[in-house]
């Protein structure tokens, strides 16, 4: 199976979620808008100066070296509606309220005064530095629509309609297990061969970064009936299921057969390196992605494939991956398989990152994007690669 063909399979299989709630403003960020948000009214409110300056009140007071009298000032926030007579001008500081009939607000750079007189330096053309109501947009407009993400620039929409909270789709709960008797705390010091467990920090924090989800830890030793009671009890309260480890086929993997034993398994194995042994099945109603153990593995598979899996379950509209082309300087050799490599990005070039097996850890910290690379064919150096941004 290919990497298209595995997204197709998971993408026929996952439906969004039809659970939403409501939450305050600051709690909504990563998540997706259940309701389309519909203006109240305009913005600009009113039409108001995107400068500090001076309004003119007509095209031969904003010539040059024409004098116009001080007949007053204009502050942001103020409520009296000033006009402007012929003649004169009115000092205007930015946002405030552009009084009736004015031609055009000049700034202040470009005059100078003297005493209660204002000397234009530089001619001005009509409605400069004005703010027209409803230029952003106008009342009744959809702000942003159901199933787009919320994030700070979604805040400040809302607050401005005078929302302090927004209805969202609810993020599924999901579960990580780690599985190994090779496994200890971070917070342990390893013993002869074992190794702290990095995966459950790394996948909680994947998976907190993709749809701000709740997560459940646990940690297995490696044995199956272990395995299907910790999977058992992950279905109970969990709509996606991560496993780290025990996804291949070797003596002591025991995935597949917990599978065969409490569910469905849609596809094992996809022909991508890392991360060949991969797993997609589903207990009960649960989802469950078989992720290999090696730590850089599972984080390309994480990116490539429960990403877009969570998001698609979370209500997003836009969950498929971006992927940009950028030009590679060095050269990739078909390894049989479509290779995800991890790079860095300078001076819109791609960069190969460092220590690319699949136990290597600083690559996953510090690289930049995933660079796809076909199975089938080796590419040469300046050749333009779908990545994706990490």
């Amino acid at each position: 199976m290919t990497y298209e063909q595995a997204i197709l399979e998971i993408a026929k299989r996952i439906q969004p979620t039809t659970k939403s709630q409501v939450v305050a403003l600051e709690d909504a960020d990563g998540l997706a808008v259940a309701e389309s948000v519909i203006a109240s009214e305009p913005n600009p409110r009113f039409d108001n100066s995107a400068v500090d300056g001076y309004a003119i009140g007509s095209s031969e007071d904003g010539m040059e070296d024409v004098r116009l009298i001080l007949a007053g000032s204009i502050a942001a926030g103020g409520i009296e509606q000033k006009s402007i007579q012929q003649g004169t001008a009115l000092r205007i500081l930015t946002g405030a309220p552009v009084p009736e009939g004015t031609y055009g607000i000049i700034m202040q750079e470009d005059v100078e005064v003297e005493g209660s007189l204002v000397l234009i330096k530089e001619s001005i053309r009509p409605s400069a530095h004005i703010r027209r109501q409803g230029a952003d947009f106008t009342k009744g407009a959809i702000l942003f629509p159901s199933g787009s993400v919320f994030h700070p620039g979604s805040a400040a929409i809302c607050a401005f309609a005078g929302h302090t909270s927004v209805k969202v789709w609810c993020a599924p709960t999901v579960s990580v297990i780690t599985t190994g008797d090779e496994l200890v705390e971070p917070s342990e010091q390893p013993i002869g061969s074992q190794i702290r467990d990095t995966n459950s920090v790394m996948l909680s924090r994947q998976v907190f970064s993709a749809t701000h989800s709740n997560v459940i830890c646990s940690r297995v030793k490696d044995s199956e009936e272990e395995l299907v009671q910790s999977l058992t009890a992950a279905a109970q309260t969990s709509e996606v299921i991560l496993v780290a480890g025990g996804a291949s086929v070797g003596d002591r993997d025991f995935l597949a057969p917990a599978m065969a034993r409490l569910g469905k398994t849609y596809f094992h194995g996809v022909g991508i390196r890392p991360g060949k042994p991969i797993l997609f099945g589903k207990i009960d109603n649960s989802f469950v992605f078989g992720l290999p153990g090696n730590p850089a593995s599972a984080f390309v598979c994480f990116e490539i494939f429960v990403r877009p899996a969570l998001r698609l379950l979370a209500g997003w509209s836009d969950w498929k991956l971006q992927w940009l082309r950028l030009p590679s300087t060095f050269p990739h050799y078909a390894v049989g398989r479509e290779d995800f490599v991890r790079v860095n990005i300078e001076d819109s070039q791609l960069t190969l990152s460092t220590e690319q097996a699949s136990f290597g850890l600083r690559s996953i910290a510090t690289a930049q994007a995933l660079a796809h690379f076909p199975a089938h064919q080796d590419t040469a150096i300046g050749r333009q690669i779908p990545v994706i941004l990490l």
